[in-house]
């Protein structure tokens, strides 16, 4: 897959101070979010639902390639922003597995809840529905039989920069090895793996990425 070329990294390898690649992470994200919305609005109709196809196809067969029976996927609901993969939420839901979504919780901490395209859900204040319920803590995550991780850029190497919360960074570190590499997906568009991003140590890395063109394979992975 073609990486982005374009210059968006600190020197996180090289000795920058926290405060220049947090600075350098703000500029990136603050270049992302436009252009996302920006080439939403280019698409048109039948370019979203092109795009919406695509995402649908490749996390249907990922899915399949590593949950052979019906089980639980922890997911999430995005914004009109991001990748479009509510579609193949409903028809994994429609096959039998088991969606979670976050819930966003005081001391910023994620709560887990079971999602139901069929049932009308209030809207959080970003208009993302959110599903009420029974909510399950960090270990549900964890326990999950495949995770679908959102982002708004990756690197070659895997790692993630997201929103600017530190929810995943916060709970991913506890997954296992195998888990990463097996059974946890980050979802970006094709042109938001670039060959290098600002990061911190204590950034997530994940070794499997999903976009419209396929997976993507980070290079710790071969």
């Amino acid at each position: 897959m073609h990486l982005n070329t374009t210059p968006a990294t600190s020197n996180s390898d090289a000795g920058a101070s926290a405060d220049d690649i947090s600075l350098d992470k703000d500029i990136l994200r603050s270049q992302i979010r436009p252009r996302r919305l920006t080439a939403r609005s280019h698409r048109g109709e039948h370019g979203l639902q092109q795009m919406q196809e695509l995402f649908t196809a490749h996390i249907l067969e990922a899915v399949a390639q590593r949950v052979h029976s019906p089980g639980t996927i922890a997911a999430y609901l995005p914004t009109k922003s991001e990748p479009p993969i509510v579609e193949a939420l409903t028809r994994l839901h429609k096959d039998g597995h088991r969606i979670l979504v976050p819930v966003v919780r005081p001391g910023r901490k994620l709560a887990w809840v079971h999602w139901d395209p069929t049932v009308e859900h209030p809207l959080s204040p970003m208009g993302i529905p959110e599903p009420e319920g029974e909510e399950q803590d960090t270990q549900a995550f964890i326990d999950a039989d495949l995770r679908l991780i959102p982002a708004l850029a990756f690197d070659a190497g895997g790692h993630r920069l997201g929103q600017g919360g530190g929810y995943y960074d916060r709970i991913i570190p506890l997954l296992s090895d195998q888990q990463l590499t097996g059974r946890s997906i980050g979802i970006v568009f094709s042109d938001e793996i670039y060959e290098t991003i600002p990061y911190d140590q204590w950034d997530a890395i994940l070794p499997v990425i999903l976009t419209e063109r396929g997976i993507f394979l980070a290079h710790q992975q071969g």
